[in-house]
């Protein structure tokens, strides 16, 4: 099957994999967390905790952005046996997996929920930057044929 053959991917295997990986995001958020309090002043950390804000989104942008463009799946999406591609069935490069990053920020929620009345299960951050999250498994659910 090419690339460009995999059928969407449904909300469920996408939510599924998304707590997948909130645990590995939670676990490194923890890690940097521990190693800046601990070699940080007491009053730096109310000081400069927009600066902290801002190393842990470049954190997940990294999280993201390094699977995407390595094997287009996140460590949630290889066990859902769902991938990113973008529209020619490629995986992601860095330009890529940055413009879905930020729309998937932009448009947390809504973004996401939009798949639901979208005709080919397309979330906004799909639209706007031109790639899917596919299924690749050999058993689809019903909606995924």
């Amino acid at each position: 099957m090419s690339a460009s053959e995999y059928p969407n991917a449904t909300a469920i295997r996408r939510l599924a994999a998304m707590v997948y990986d909130l645990f590995l995001i939670v676990a490194l958020f923890m890690l940097t967390t521990t190693l800046i309090v601990a070699n940080v002043a007491d009053d730096a950390a109310i000081k400069y905790r927009l600066a902290f804000q801002g190393l842990l989104l470049l954190e997940l942008f990294l999280f993201y952005g390094y699977f995407w463009t390595k094997k287009g799946q996140t460590l949630g999406m290889q066990v859902w046996k769902i991938r990113t591609e973008n529209e020619a069935g490629e995986i992601l490069n860095w330009g890529e997996a940055g413009m879905r990053f930020i729309i998937a920020c932009l448009t947390p929620f809504v973004g996401f929920v939009w798949m639901l009345v979208d005709p080919k299960r397309l979330t906004l951050y799909d639209r706007f930057s031109k790639s899917r999250v596919v299924y690749t498994g050999d058993k689809p659910f019903a909606k995924e044929r």
